[in-house]
């Protein structure tokens, strides 16, 4: 293949995803701990980080790793389930059947007692059938405002690990070049190198500012990239970035207000 940037966006993401991906030592510690789940040492685990930080990523690559051996899995959007099912918690019942339960955007029930109560009674139910769990979310389960107490109370008895935020540029970098290799693309050095040092820090960002940057390099010869190609992308880079920025605050402000 001739392109610098080349685009796969008909790969499965799901088959994809692996704990491989999380190579920098910031995601040393919920890289082990996801390990020693899917072998069977730890009986589930709680996963949070800020928005973009990765996690859906974490979650398939976990089930990934989990099914290898043959053993079931299911990953769910409390978020989505919500959204589609209003009030209705049965999407929670008959979960036990699965060996491993992974449930995203834990955040998403704080307005809705009767998904607190459905999770509470699910939590409740696959600990007594000695299945396994993984939680995923924004914050520490302490700091969710979730009106439960005895949710509360479960929640806080997994081990619990915090995803890097990016500021780490080491930590950049392998995100970045996971994103990369799930999409089978290549970008010249000095691009991945701009977009590791002044590029946005969490994944979902640097996936919408990889768009946004595609058109420059998608019929660029390997062999050489012209420095006007290489500053209208870093241009690009920047007022994106700025942009994605920008937007992060009025999200904070609007919630704050």
């Amino acid at each position: 293949m001739t392109d610098l940037f080349q685009s796969a966006l008909e790969l499965d993401m799901q088959e994809e995803s692996q704990l491989s991906d999380f190579t920098s030592v910031g995601y040393q510690a919920v890289v082990i701990a996801s390990q020693k789940l899917c072998q069977g040492e730890l009986p589930e685990i709680f996963i949070y980080g800020k928005k973009g930080s990765g996690k859906s990523h974490l979650a398939l690559a976990i089930y990934n790793e989990y099914t290898k051996t043959g053993k079931t899995a299911v990953i769910l959007s409390l978020s989505k389930l919500i959204e589609s099912e209003g009030d209705d918690t049965s999407a929670l019942q008959g979960l036990q059947l699965f060996d491993l339960v992974i449930l995203d955007d834990i955040e998403a029930i704080a307005s809705s007692s009767e998904w607190q109560e459905g999770l509470f009674h699910l939590i409740n139910e696959l600990r007594r059938e000695q299945k396994q769990l993984v939680f995923l979310t924004n914050n520490p389960a302490r700091e969710l405002p979730i009106d439960l107490l005895d949710l509360l109370t479960r929640l806080s008895l997994a081990p619990a690990f915090r995803l890097p935020d990016g500021d780490n540029p080491a930590d950049r970098k392998a995100i970045l070049t996971s994103i990369l290799r799930r999409k089978n693309w290549r970008l010249p050095p000095q691009i991945f190198d701009y977009l590791v040092s002044d590029g946005p820090y969490n994944a979902s960002d640097m996936m919408s500012v990889l768009d946004s940057i595609a058109p420059q390099l998608s019929h660029l010869g390997r062999a050489h990239v012209s420095k006007k190609t290489i500053d209208t992308t870093k241009k690009i880079i920047d007022k994106e970035t700025l942009l994605l920025e920008l937007g992060e605050y009025l999200d904070e402000f609007g919630d704050e207000t």
